[in-house]
């Protein structure tokens, strides 16, 4: 299960996870450090298509920190803000401050050597899950688990 609390988005929203997702079902883009980005970048043109085709579908950026005080997740979410310089995709990118290996536990991820994707319903329940860069095999698994979870009656 995805755990219980509260964030801001980049546009600075207040967001209750999971009930505040917006997706039927939701992919989390999740990354554990800066350089992790690239990676994020190989999942992009499939979650922006899937988003685009089935309208219960959504997917979120969460790159993930640990707790730290108030003016470091100010400066830090200023800083993505610079990086990600178009206001409309802020609202997609939550930026998670927490224990890490707490959330890390909650969802199994094993470590944060390698970005992780989950996919989860409005609830929060894990539906789907991998790790790393984007291949021919994830794409069709993370589409017919999207195409499963979405049809379903």
């Amino acid at each position: 299960m995805f755990p219980a609390l509260t964030t801001y988005s980049l546009d600075k929203a207040k967001i209750n996870l999971p009930s505040d997702f917006e997706g039927k079902v939701n992919l989390l883009l999740i990354s554990f450090e800066t350089e992790q980005s690239k990676d994020i970048d190989t999942w992009m043109p499939t979650a922006q298509a899937l988003q685009h085709i089935n309208f219960q579908f959504r997917y979120y950026t969460m790159p993930v920190s640990s707790q730290e005080n108030f003016i470091y997740r100010w400066w830090d979410s200023s800083s993505l803000r610079s990086v990600e310089t178009d206001p409309v995709a802020w609202r997609w990118i939550i930026p998670i401050y927490t224990n890490k290996d707490s959330f890390r536990r909650a969802l199994n991820i094993p470590n944060e050597k390698e970005i992780a994707l989950v996919l989860v319903d409005k609830s929060g329940q894990v539906l789907w899950k991998t790790s790393g860069r984007i291949t021919n095999e994830k794409k069709t698994a993370l589409t017919n688990a999207v195409d499963a979870a979405t049809h379903l009656q």
